[in-house]
């Protein structure tokens, strides 16, 4: 009705515009005065302009074209109110509300242009837009869905619904969308796009391949941004020849698309081909250059390369250009770290605000940089400052639990080891630091049946396995669960130090003396500074004979932990026996 309106307003309009004669002709399709005075010409009786809400949509349309929304939007409410029923006046304002961020008014508007018209699909797109700015997910694809069944040829709705629903996760339904699109209309590249996109998000890699390679089939447009999205799952998927391969075919095709370049710079610093990773981030800051976070992707090149004073220089210039950019200080703190300047590592990070977010990791990074410093007082403080900024992050209390282990203070690592296993029940790393903790701390039963559990949640855990087979061996119990859990163990980690320690004590005390030489020797090598690996290998070594080796073995153990009395008294044992070999009897 109001397209018809709109009609006859602007033949109204025009005829004020006519000609006299052309005035002669319109008056034939007019009503005539018929009470003139006689002699007079009748006096034709033209519509009031003001009373046609056509009218008013013209003038509208006409400020709009002239940039003035506040009288676009008064026009169009004159208009409504001389036709309140009219769905497409209705939905006109509400988009306007819309625009203007008044959502709740701009709601109000499209359902009453759903009342006046239950199959009006344009108060359905725009519910739907109004919903997703509001956040109602849910509500937004409901009313995109009713659009399009009324209008299943508006390719839009495809698109929206399908961003809706991979953004609920809801990666099927968002599936099915794109490929009725797809099914639709076949020619179209964002279908094709949206879907590769959906299949990455699944991992569902193969399916994702394929069809980016339908994209690049489509038309040599959209070929570089094919070749991108080809690189990007290949990489995902640690091809990285075939990702490289198809990120250098962007780069033909579109020798300024940065994507391309800062993917490949990724590709081929992952594959550690350092130069030529650090030559295209080069080239891309001759295109970019005033783009810094390029940069910062060179400067951690050249520190991944232990160019160390290299990516120092480059970061501190960086820092002259932005001095509050906290994630370029936080950089510089860890590259500083690697050098081994730690003081002045801590003085970049302490500088790091609160609310930045590179203040949690920089305050980890401090906490664990003490830590390896055995300066457990600072250790502390970091980490204490890092829980005061999120303490629902079970890892937190991991690593100071870790800490206080370190410090022997047992008691404490418990309770925030049982503290972080508060906030995530079911992680296997914290049940394994709790109960060996407990071995630590004399509390051996309770440190198997923490390793049980663990072993219930994670059969094939080689830690835990070797835990349960070491303790139970060292309690002289159930000899054939310890070997069914150290020989599994070694299977599942046949390079693992410790338990190739595990196995050697396992045979030495089957008195496989040889065979435990063996394991033992593997078992040093592995890890070197271990002191009870250390006066394992020097029991062995003393029950084949060999005294002397065994006497630099239990020296080394004492240069790692010089506080175990045990070894003391071995090492004296034996000094004192090689010393009466030495002697001449009298």
């Amino acid at each position: 009705m109001i397209r018809k309106r709109i009609f006859m307003a602007a033949l109204i309009v025009c005829a004020f515009l006519l000609p006299v004669s052309a005035v002669t002709a319109f008056s034939a399709a007019t009503e005539m005065k018929t009470d003139t005075p006689s002699g007079q010409p009748p006096v034709m009786e033209m519509p009031r302009a003001e009373d046609d809400p056509g009218y008013y949509f013209l003038m509208a349309e006409q400020a709009q074209a002239e940039g003035d929304m506040e009288k676009v939007y008064e026009y169009y409410r004159k208009a409504l109110d001389l036709d309140p029923t009219s769905p497409y006046l209705n939905t006109r304002i509400g988009t306007l509300l819309a625009k203007n961020r008044r959502a709740s008014d701009a709601l109000i508007m499209a359902r009453m242009a759903l009342l006046y018209n239950p199959d009006y699909e344009e108060a359905y797109t725009l519910l739907g837009k109004i919903y997703t700015v509001t956040g109602d997910r849910d509500r937004a694809i409901e009313s995109y869905n009713a659009a399009l069944d009324l209008k299943p040829d508006e390719k839009d709705l495809y698109i929206f619904i399908g961003s809706l629903q991979a953004s609920q996760r809801l990666f099927g339904d968002a599936e099915k969308t794109l490929k009725k699109m797809i099914v639709r209309f076949p020619e179209d590249r964002e279908g094709y796009f949206y879907l590769g996109k959906v299949y990455v998000e699944t991992e569902q890699y193969d399916q994702a391949v394929e069809t980016f390679k339908k994209l690049l089939e489509t038309g040599s447009d959209v070929a570089a941004q094919a070749h991108v999205e080809l690189g990007t799952v290949y990489t995902l998927q640690k091809k990285y020849d075939q990702a490289e391969k198809h990120l250098r075919d962007a780069l033909e095709l579109d020798k300024v698309n940065i994507n391309a370049r800062l993917n490949l710079a990724h590709v081929l610093a992952t594959q550690k081909k350092y130069d030529e990773a650090y030559k295209v981030f080069e080239e891309l800051s001759k295109l970019a250059p005033s783009n810094l976070s390029i940069q910062i992707r060179m400067a951690l090149i050249l520190a991944a390369q232990k160019q160390y004073e290299m990516a120092e220089k480059t970061l501190n210039k960086i820092l002259e250009t932005k001095p509050g950019w906290d994630q370029v200080r936080y950089h510089l703190g860890r590259v500083l770290r690697e050098q081994g300047k730690l003081d002045e590592a801590e003085q970049e990070f302490i500088r790091i605000g609160k609310d930045a977010p590179s203040y949690l990791n920089s305050r980890l990074v401090m906490s664990l940089m003490f830590l390896r410093k055995r300066d457990y007082a600072k250790a502390i403080k970091y980490v204490d400052q890092a829980i005061e900024t999120d303490a629902k992050d079970p890892d937190l209390y991991h690593i100071r639990g870790s800490v206080l282990e370190e410090m022997h203070r047992y008691a404490e690592a418990m309770s925030n080891y049982r503290k972080s296993l508060e906030l995530s029940p079911n992680d296997t790393r914290l049940l394994y630091s709790l109960g060996n903790v407990y071995e630590k701390s004399g509390r051996r039963g309770l440190g198997l049946a923490t390793m049980e559990k663990l072993l219930q949640e994670k059969p094939d855990d080689a830690s835990a396995l070797n835990f349960v087979g070491y303790t139970l061996l060292s309690m002289g119990q159930d000899m054939k669960k310890v070997e069914e859990c150290i020989r599994r163990a070694i299977e599942l980690k046949p390079d693992d130090g410790y338990i190739m320690d595990s196995l050697a004590w396992l045979l030495f005390k089957k008195g496989e003396n040889e065979k435990a030489l063996e394991q033992i020797e593997k078992a040093s090598e592995k890890v070197k500074s271990d002191p009870i690996i250390a006066e394992h290998l020097g029991d062995v070594l003393v029950a084949l004979g060999r005294k002397e080796d065994a006497l630099r073995a239990y020296q080394r153990s004492l240069e790692s932990n010089p506080q175990n009395l045990m070894v003391q008294k071995k090492l004296r044992d034996l000094e004192k026996e090689l010393d009466k070999q030495t002697k001449p009897n009298n």
